[in-house]
């Protein structure tokens, strides 16, 4: 009878899933990266009990009254079980474990730091199995104390636990360099009763070898099989083999015959990571998936009784035939048992099918057998299925879409808030401890330079879990926790007075991400907001972001966002917003972030030189040129030789003026310890051109680090190494490779040099070739400089818009007339606040509307303010003949124009009473084409230059036209000129604003 297979339920979140037993058998016990451990009463269990025990959970072992629980704290935790209270700890490593084993006299673990831990259960002595050259993935314990276990980098030892000898070591199994990204864990396992035996898979066979003399002794192969094998584990009894493959097959020989068990086919294709069959060797084992889930295959070798010997040649006939390959064998062996009125009426009578107990339902017979198929679903429903149970059986055969994880937020250069003793930020400013003990929950901040900044210890009230710390300014953030909003607290070492400041969320936003500069403080909100600070505490922005944010980073008046942009596959779409500030002015720049095929990113932060950089969880350190909008890739974790297979960097600092990169090597783990101080190291930054053993290829990388990266002296280097580069292909008889590198780097300081050199190693056609370069180099610089400052130009358009937003407001509040100069000769239009003659009853009439000067129909804008309407006597001008004449006297050359009219000889377009923002509105495009070289601000400065110019010739006429100035010849006053008076003096300097 072919065995049967659970449908695989959710149990943990997307990631490793691990699955025991419990030592008798009746419960199964389960943990994932979730962190939970569930205990569950059957696979059908609807809500088994569930603690979670850590951040992520990777191995549980059960047995007696205890279990053993690895979790990401980098010990062995001891539980009592069922109820769970802490029991000690059995093991401590520098990393994460991964497996563990047992048998009755030592207990094994391997971490990811490669190494191996056993303890001695008669003795309590602890000894520990050293130089392994990759992470431990799985182990197993023989009766005969025997310990077998893969690591990563393709190899499988068995050592002898009680002398702690090597016996034997397996090679060219699949490798890796993380636990979490393993597929192939190439599990070994024992036979169980006497220990004689051990069995691996490789490939897609499980390999059996004599522990005595190590020879192979069989191979189990299914033909079938398409994916590789990851785990295998013999039954309690030791008479069957059971293996799992990469897409999520189970494999189960007899091992006496090497027959294969048949079955059934997998549900969903995940990875198995975890099998182990039930202590009562009732024919059960338990497996979980890469994917989060549990499952259990049954009846593996469950006898027949006498109520199946009826059906027991049935089933002997259908186990001959194929499985789901020819469905018409199935029905010559079914028709065989109907008889031939039933065959004839099998379409017409399927109504009465139900009702007749000696009817043989074709379709019903098959589905016992074979259990459902395709075919059978349209028959179900004439033999009594309704739609909800026909959809529950569809339901249950459709695959389950793989779906992928999206990266947490995170905060660079720091470790987890799991640990006890972690680090919040470590930069190249200082470093931000936390201390979350029993007796202390305290952060302690130390500085690099401790001439610059003294050290803090602050009581950690808030539960502060996130930190930025700069040059000036340490921020802290904590989450939401126990109905307490999450909240932002600030400390400006370079402030004067009261130093800190705080903000708190509103409503439910919780802080994600904290970020600090010496100028700007910024928080990211899981409500995808930004929220911007100056340095002091004033808010500023409040930035909304178009994906899940990952991470913060920040330099001087900048700062990065990096955030989802589209949901995650085998990769990871994150997006880089980088972001300046300048006053309270935004600029944005959106760039893809290149993250190696299937890694996280893992920090990402500012070179000393301000260019944006990301380094990866495989490895990989890109840095961002903003000029040309391109990553490139300037080192790889692999290029240092002392790193292990289970060592990672963690990054510090990326100075690009120096080409150094500081960072931290951890050994066996992800992240720094904290006792003691890790030591820093510095890398040189390593570009991966090919060949860098010869000395053009050196030369090139140094070129195009000075080209691309902001280097010392990079101009300097750049015109050193191109000579160099030059001289080398002359030396090689390439001329053309010469001139090609001349005109590829087009720099007009470079000519000169290379001339000069090509001349005096006497290559003179090469020299005059490169001579017509020059000019064209020239001009290049030229317009590039052009285009450069159109740039500058169009990087300025906020400003400019915010300044028409400006000129328009303070244009709509000013109520005065705005006079346009027109050209002379042009017909001016009628002046729509021109008094009429009619109007002027009260004996004060307008020069400029005086019947004497018909022909020039100017008017004068300010007749309107009179001495009557400032307020003073107009008495003096009753006369007709007074105003005759001071008609008389203002009219110049140009018509029509009189004495309190201020005259412009300037030839600009400056108006009395004008200000300056709408005159230079008026007149910016002329002062563009006079100074086109010239950015907004230098504009602003000529035009206030010239603006005061003109306003200061516009007195100077109207006072050499005036008789007091002596600038004409004075006359004698007649008997009808009347004396000038005041307000006429007031007249014509109260609305002319002196230079």
């Amino acid at each position: 009878m072919p065995f049967k297979r659970s449908p695989m339920r959710y149990a943990h979140i997307m990631g490793y899933t691990s699955v025991t037993y419990q030592d008798d058998g009746n419960c199964i016990i389960s943990v994932g990266y979730d962190g939970d451990f569930r205990i569950w009463n059957g696979i059908g269990d609807d809500d088994p009990p569930t603690v979670c025990v850590g951040e992520h959970v990777w191995a549980a072992l059960q047995y007696g009254d205890r279990v053993l629980v690895a979790t990401d704290l980098n010990t062995v935790q001891a539980y009592k079980y069922p109820s769970l209270d802490k029991d000690g700890i059995e093991f401590r490593f520098t990393a994460f474990v991964t497996c563990m084993a047992k048998n009755k006299r030592f207990i094994a673990a391997g971490s990811e730091d490669a190494t191996i831990k056993v303890l001695s259960v008669d003795d309590g002595e602890q000894f520990e199995l050293e130089n392994l050259e990759g992470p431990v993935l799985s182990m197993d314990a023989s009766k005969q104390d025997l310990l077998a276990a893969s690591i990563g980098d393709g190899k499988l030892h068995i050592w002898d636990m009680k002398t702690k000898e090597l016996k034997k070591t397996i090679h060219d199994l699949p490798k890796v360099k993380s636990f979490e990204a393993v597929v192939h864990f190439s599990s070994p396992t024992f036979e169980p009763k006497k220990g004689n035996l051990l069995a691996y898979p490789n490939g897609k066979e499980v390999i059996l070898l004599n522990t005595t003399s190590w020879d192979v002794v069989k191979k189990f192969v299914n033909p079938k099989l398409s994916t590789t094998l990851t785990v295998c584990r013999f039954s309690p009894m030791g008479d069957y083999l059971a293996a799992g493959s990469e897409s999520g097959d189970i494999c189960i020989w007899d091992c006496e015959t090497g027959k294969l068990v048949e079955g059934d086919k997998p549900y969903d294709a995940n990875p198995i990571t975890k099998l182990v069959w039930n202590p009562k060797n009732n024919g059960e084992l338990a497996l979980s998936d890469g994917n989060g889930q549990v499952g259990t295959v049954t009846d593996i070798f469950v006898e027949g009784g006498e109520d199946d010997a009826e059906g027991a040649d049935i089933v002997a006939m259908a186990e001959k035939e194929d499985d789901d390959e020819d469905d018409d064998a199935f029905d010559d062996l079914f028709n065989a048992h109907l008889k031939p009125d039933e065959r004839d009426s099998e379409n017409d009578a399927s109504g009465d099918d139900e009702a007749n107990e000696n009817c043989i339902e074709l379709e019903k017979l098959k589905s016992q057998v074979m259990g459902p198929t395709q075919k059978s679903d349209g028959a179900m429903s004439d033999a009594g299925f309704d739609d909800d149970d026909r959809g529950t059986v569809r339901s249950e055969r459709l695959a389950v879409a793989k779906s992928y994880p999206q990266q947490h937020p995170f905060q660079p250069s720091s470790t987890p808030n799991s640990l006890e003793h972690c680090y919040l930020v470590y930069n190249h400013v200082g470093i931000v401890r936390r201390h979350a003990t029993d007796k202390e929950n305290s952060i302690e901040v130390e500085f690099h330079d401790s001439q610059q900044h003294h050290g803090i210890h602050l009581n950690n009230f808030l539960n502060h879990t996130m930190a930025g710390l700069s040059e000036t300014v340490l921020a802290m953030a904590c989450p939401n926790e126990d109905g307490n909003p999450s909240k932002i607290v600030c400390i400006n070492q370079a402030a004067f007075g009261k130093r800190e400041w705080t903000y708190t969320m509103p409503g439910c936003e919780e802080i994600i991400a904290v970020t600090a500069s010496d100028k700007i403080v910024v928080v990211a909100t899981d409500s995808r907001l930004l929220r911007v600070y100056t340095a002091r505490g004033t808010q500023r922005e409040v930035i909304a972001v178009a994906g899940p944010i990952v991470a913060l980073a920040a330099y001087g008046d900048h700062f990065l966002v990096a955030y989802h942009s589209a949901p995650a596959n085998e990769d990871q779409h994150i997006s880089l917003m980088i972001v300046t500030c300048v006053n309270f002015k935004l600029r944005c720049r959106e760039v893809r972030v290149p993250l190696t095929a299937g890694s996280e990113m893992q920090w990402v932060g500012y070179s000393d030189r301000g260019s944006p950089a990301v380094y990866d969880t495989a490895g990989m350190l890109n840095i961002y040129h903003a000029t040309s909008n391109l990553w490139l890739p300037i080192y790889n974790a692999e290029y240092l030789q002392t790193k292990g297979a289970s060592d990672h960097l963690f990054i510090i600092k990326v100075s690009e003026s120096t080409q150094h990169v500081q960072l931290v090597l951890c050994r066996g783990s992800k992240y720094p310890l904290t006792t003691p101080k890790p030591i820093p190291m510095e890398v040189k930054f390593a570009l991966p051109m090919c060949d860098l053993e010869s000395e053009k290829e050196c030369l090139e990388d140094d070129l195009v680090r000075s080209l691309y990266l902001k280097v010392n002296d990079a101009d300097k280097l750049m015109k050193e190494t191109a000579v160099k580069l030059f001289a080398l292909a002359c030396k090689n008889e390439c001329e053309q490779r010469a001139k090609e590198l001349v005109e590829t780097i087009a720099s007009s300081h470079l000519i000169p040099l290379v001339i000069k050199y090509a001349s005096k190693i006497r290559r003179y056609h090469l020299a005059d070739s490169l001579a017509p370069l020059l000019p064209t180099f020239q001009e290049q610089e030229v317009q590039e400089e052009k285009l450069e400052q159109e740039s500058v130009r169009e990087n300025a358009a906020i400003v400019n818009e915010l300044q028409h937003i400006n000129l328009e407001a303070i244009t709509k509040k000013d109520t005065t007339p705005k006079i346009k100069p027109l050209p002379v000769g042009t017909k001016k239009p009628t002046n729509p606040f021109r008094k009429s003659t009619a109007a002027a009853t009260d004996g004060i009439s307008s020069p400029a509307s005086s019947s004497g000067h018909t022909g020039a129909n100017s008017s004068n804008p300010l007749e309107h303010l009179t001495g009557k309407a400032i307020g003073f006597s107009a008495s003096r001008s009753s006369s007709p003949s007074v105003g005759s004449k001071l008609t008389s006297s203002s009219v110049d050359a140009t018509g029509g124009q009189d004495e309190n009219r201020p005259q412009n000889s300037g030839g600009g377009t400056s108006t009395p009473g004008m200000k300056f923002l709408p005159w230079f509105e008026l007149n910016r495009d002329d002062l563009q084409r006079k100074h086109p070289e010239a950015d907004e601000q230098q504009l602003i400065k000529i035009g206030m230059r010239e603006f005061k110019a003109q306003q200061a010739k516009g007195v100077s006429s109207d006072a050499a036209s005036s008789p007091a100035d002596g600038g004409s010849a004075k006359r004698k006053l007649d008997a009808s000129d009347a004396p000038e008076s005041g307000v006429s003096k007031l007249a014509k300097f109260g609305f002319v604003k002196s230079g």
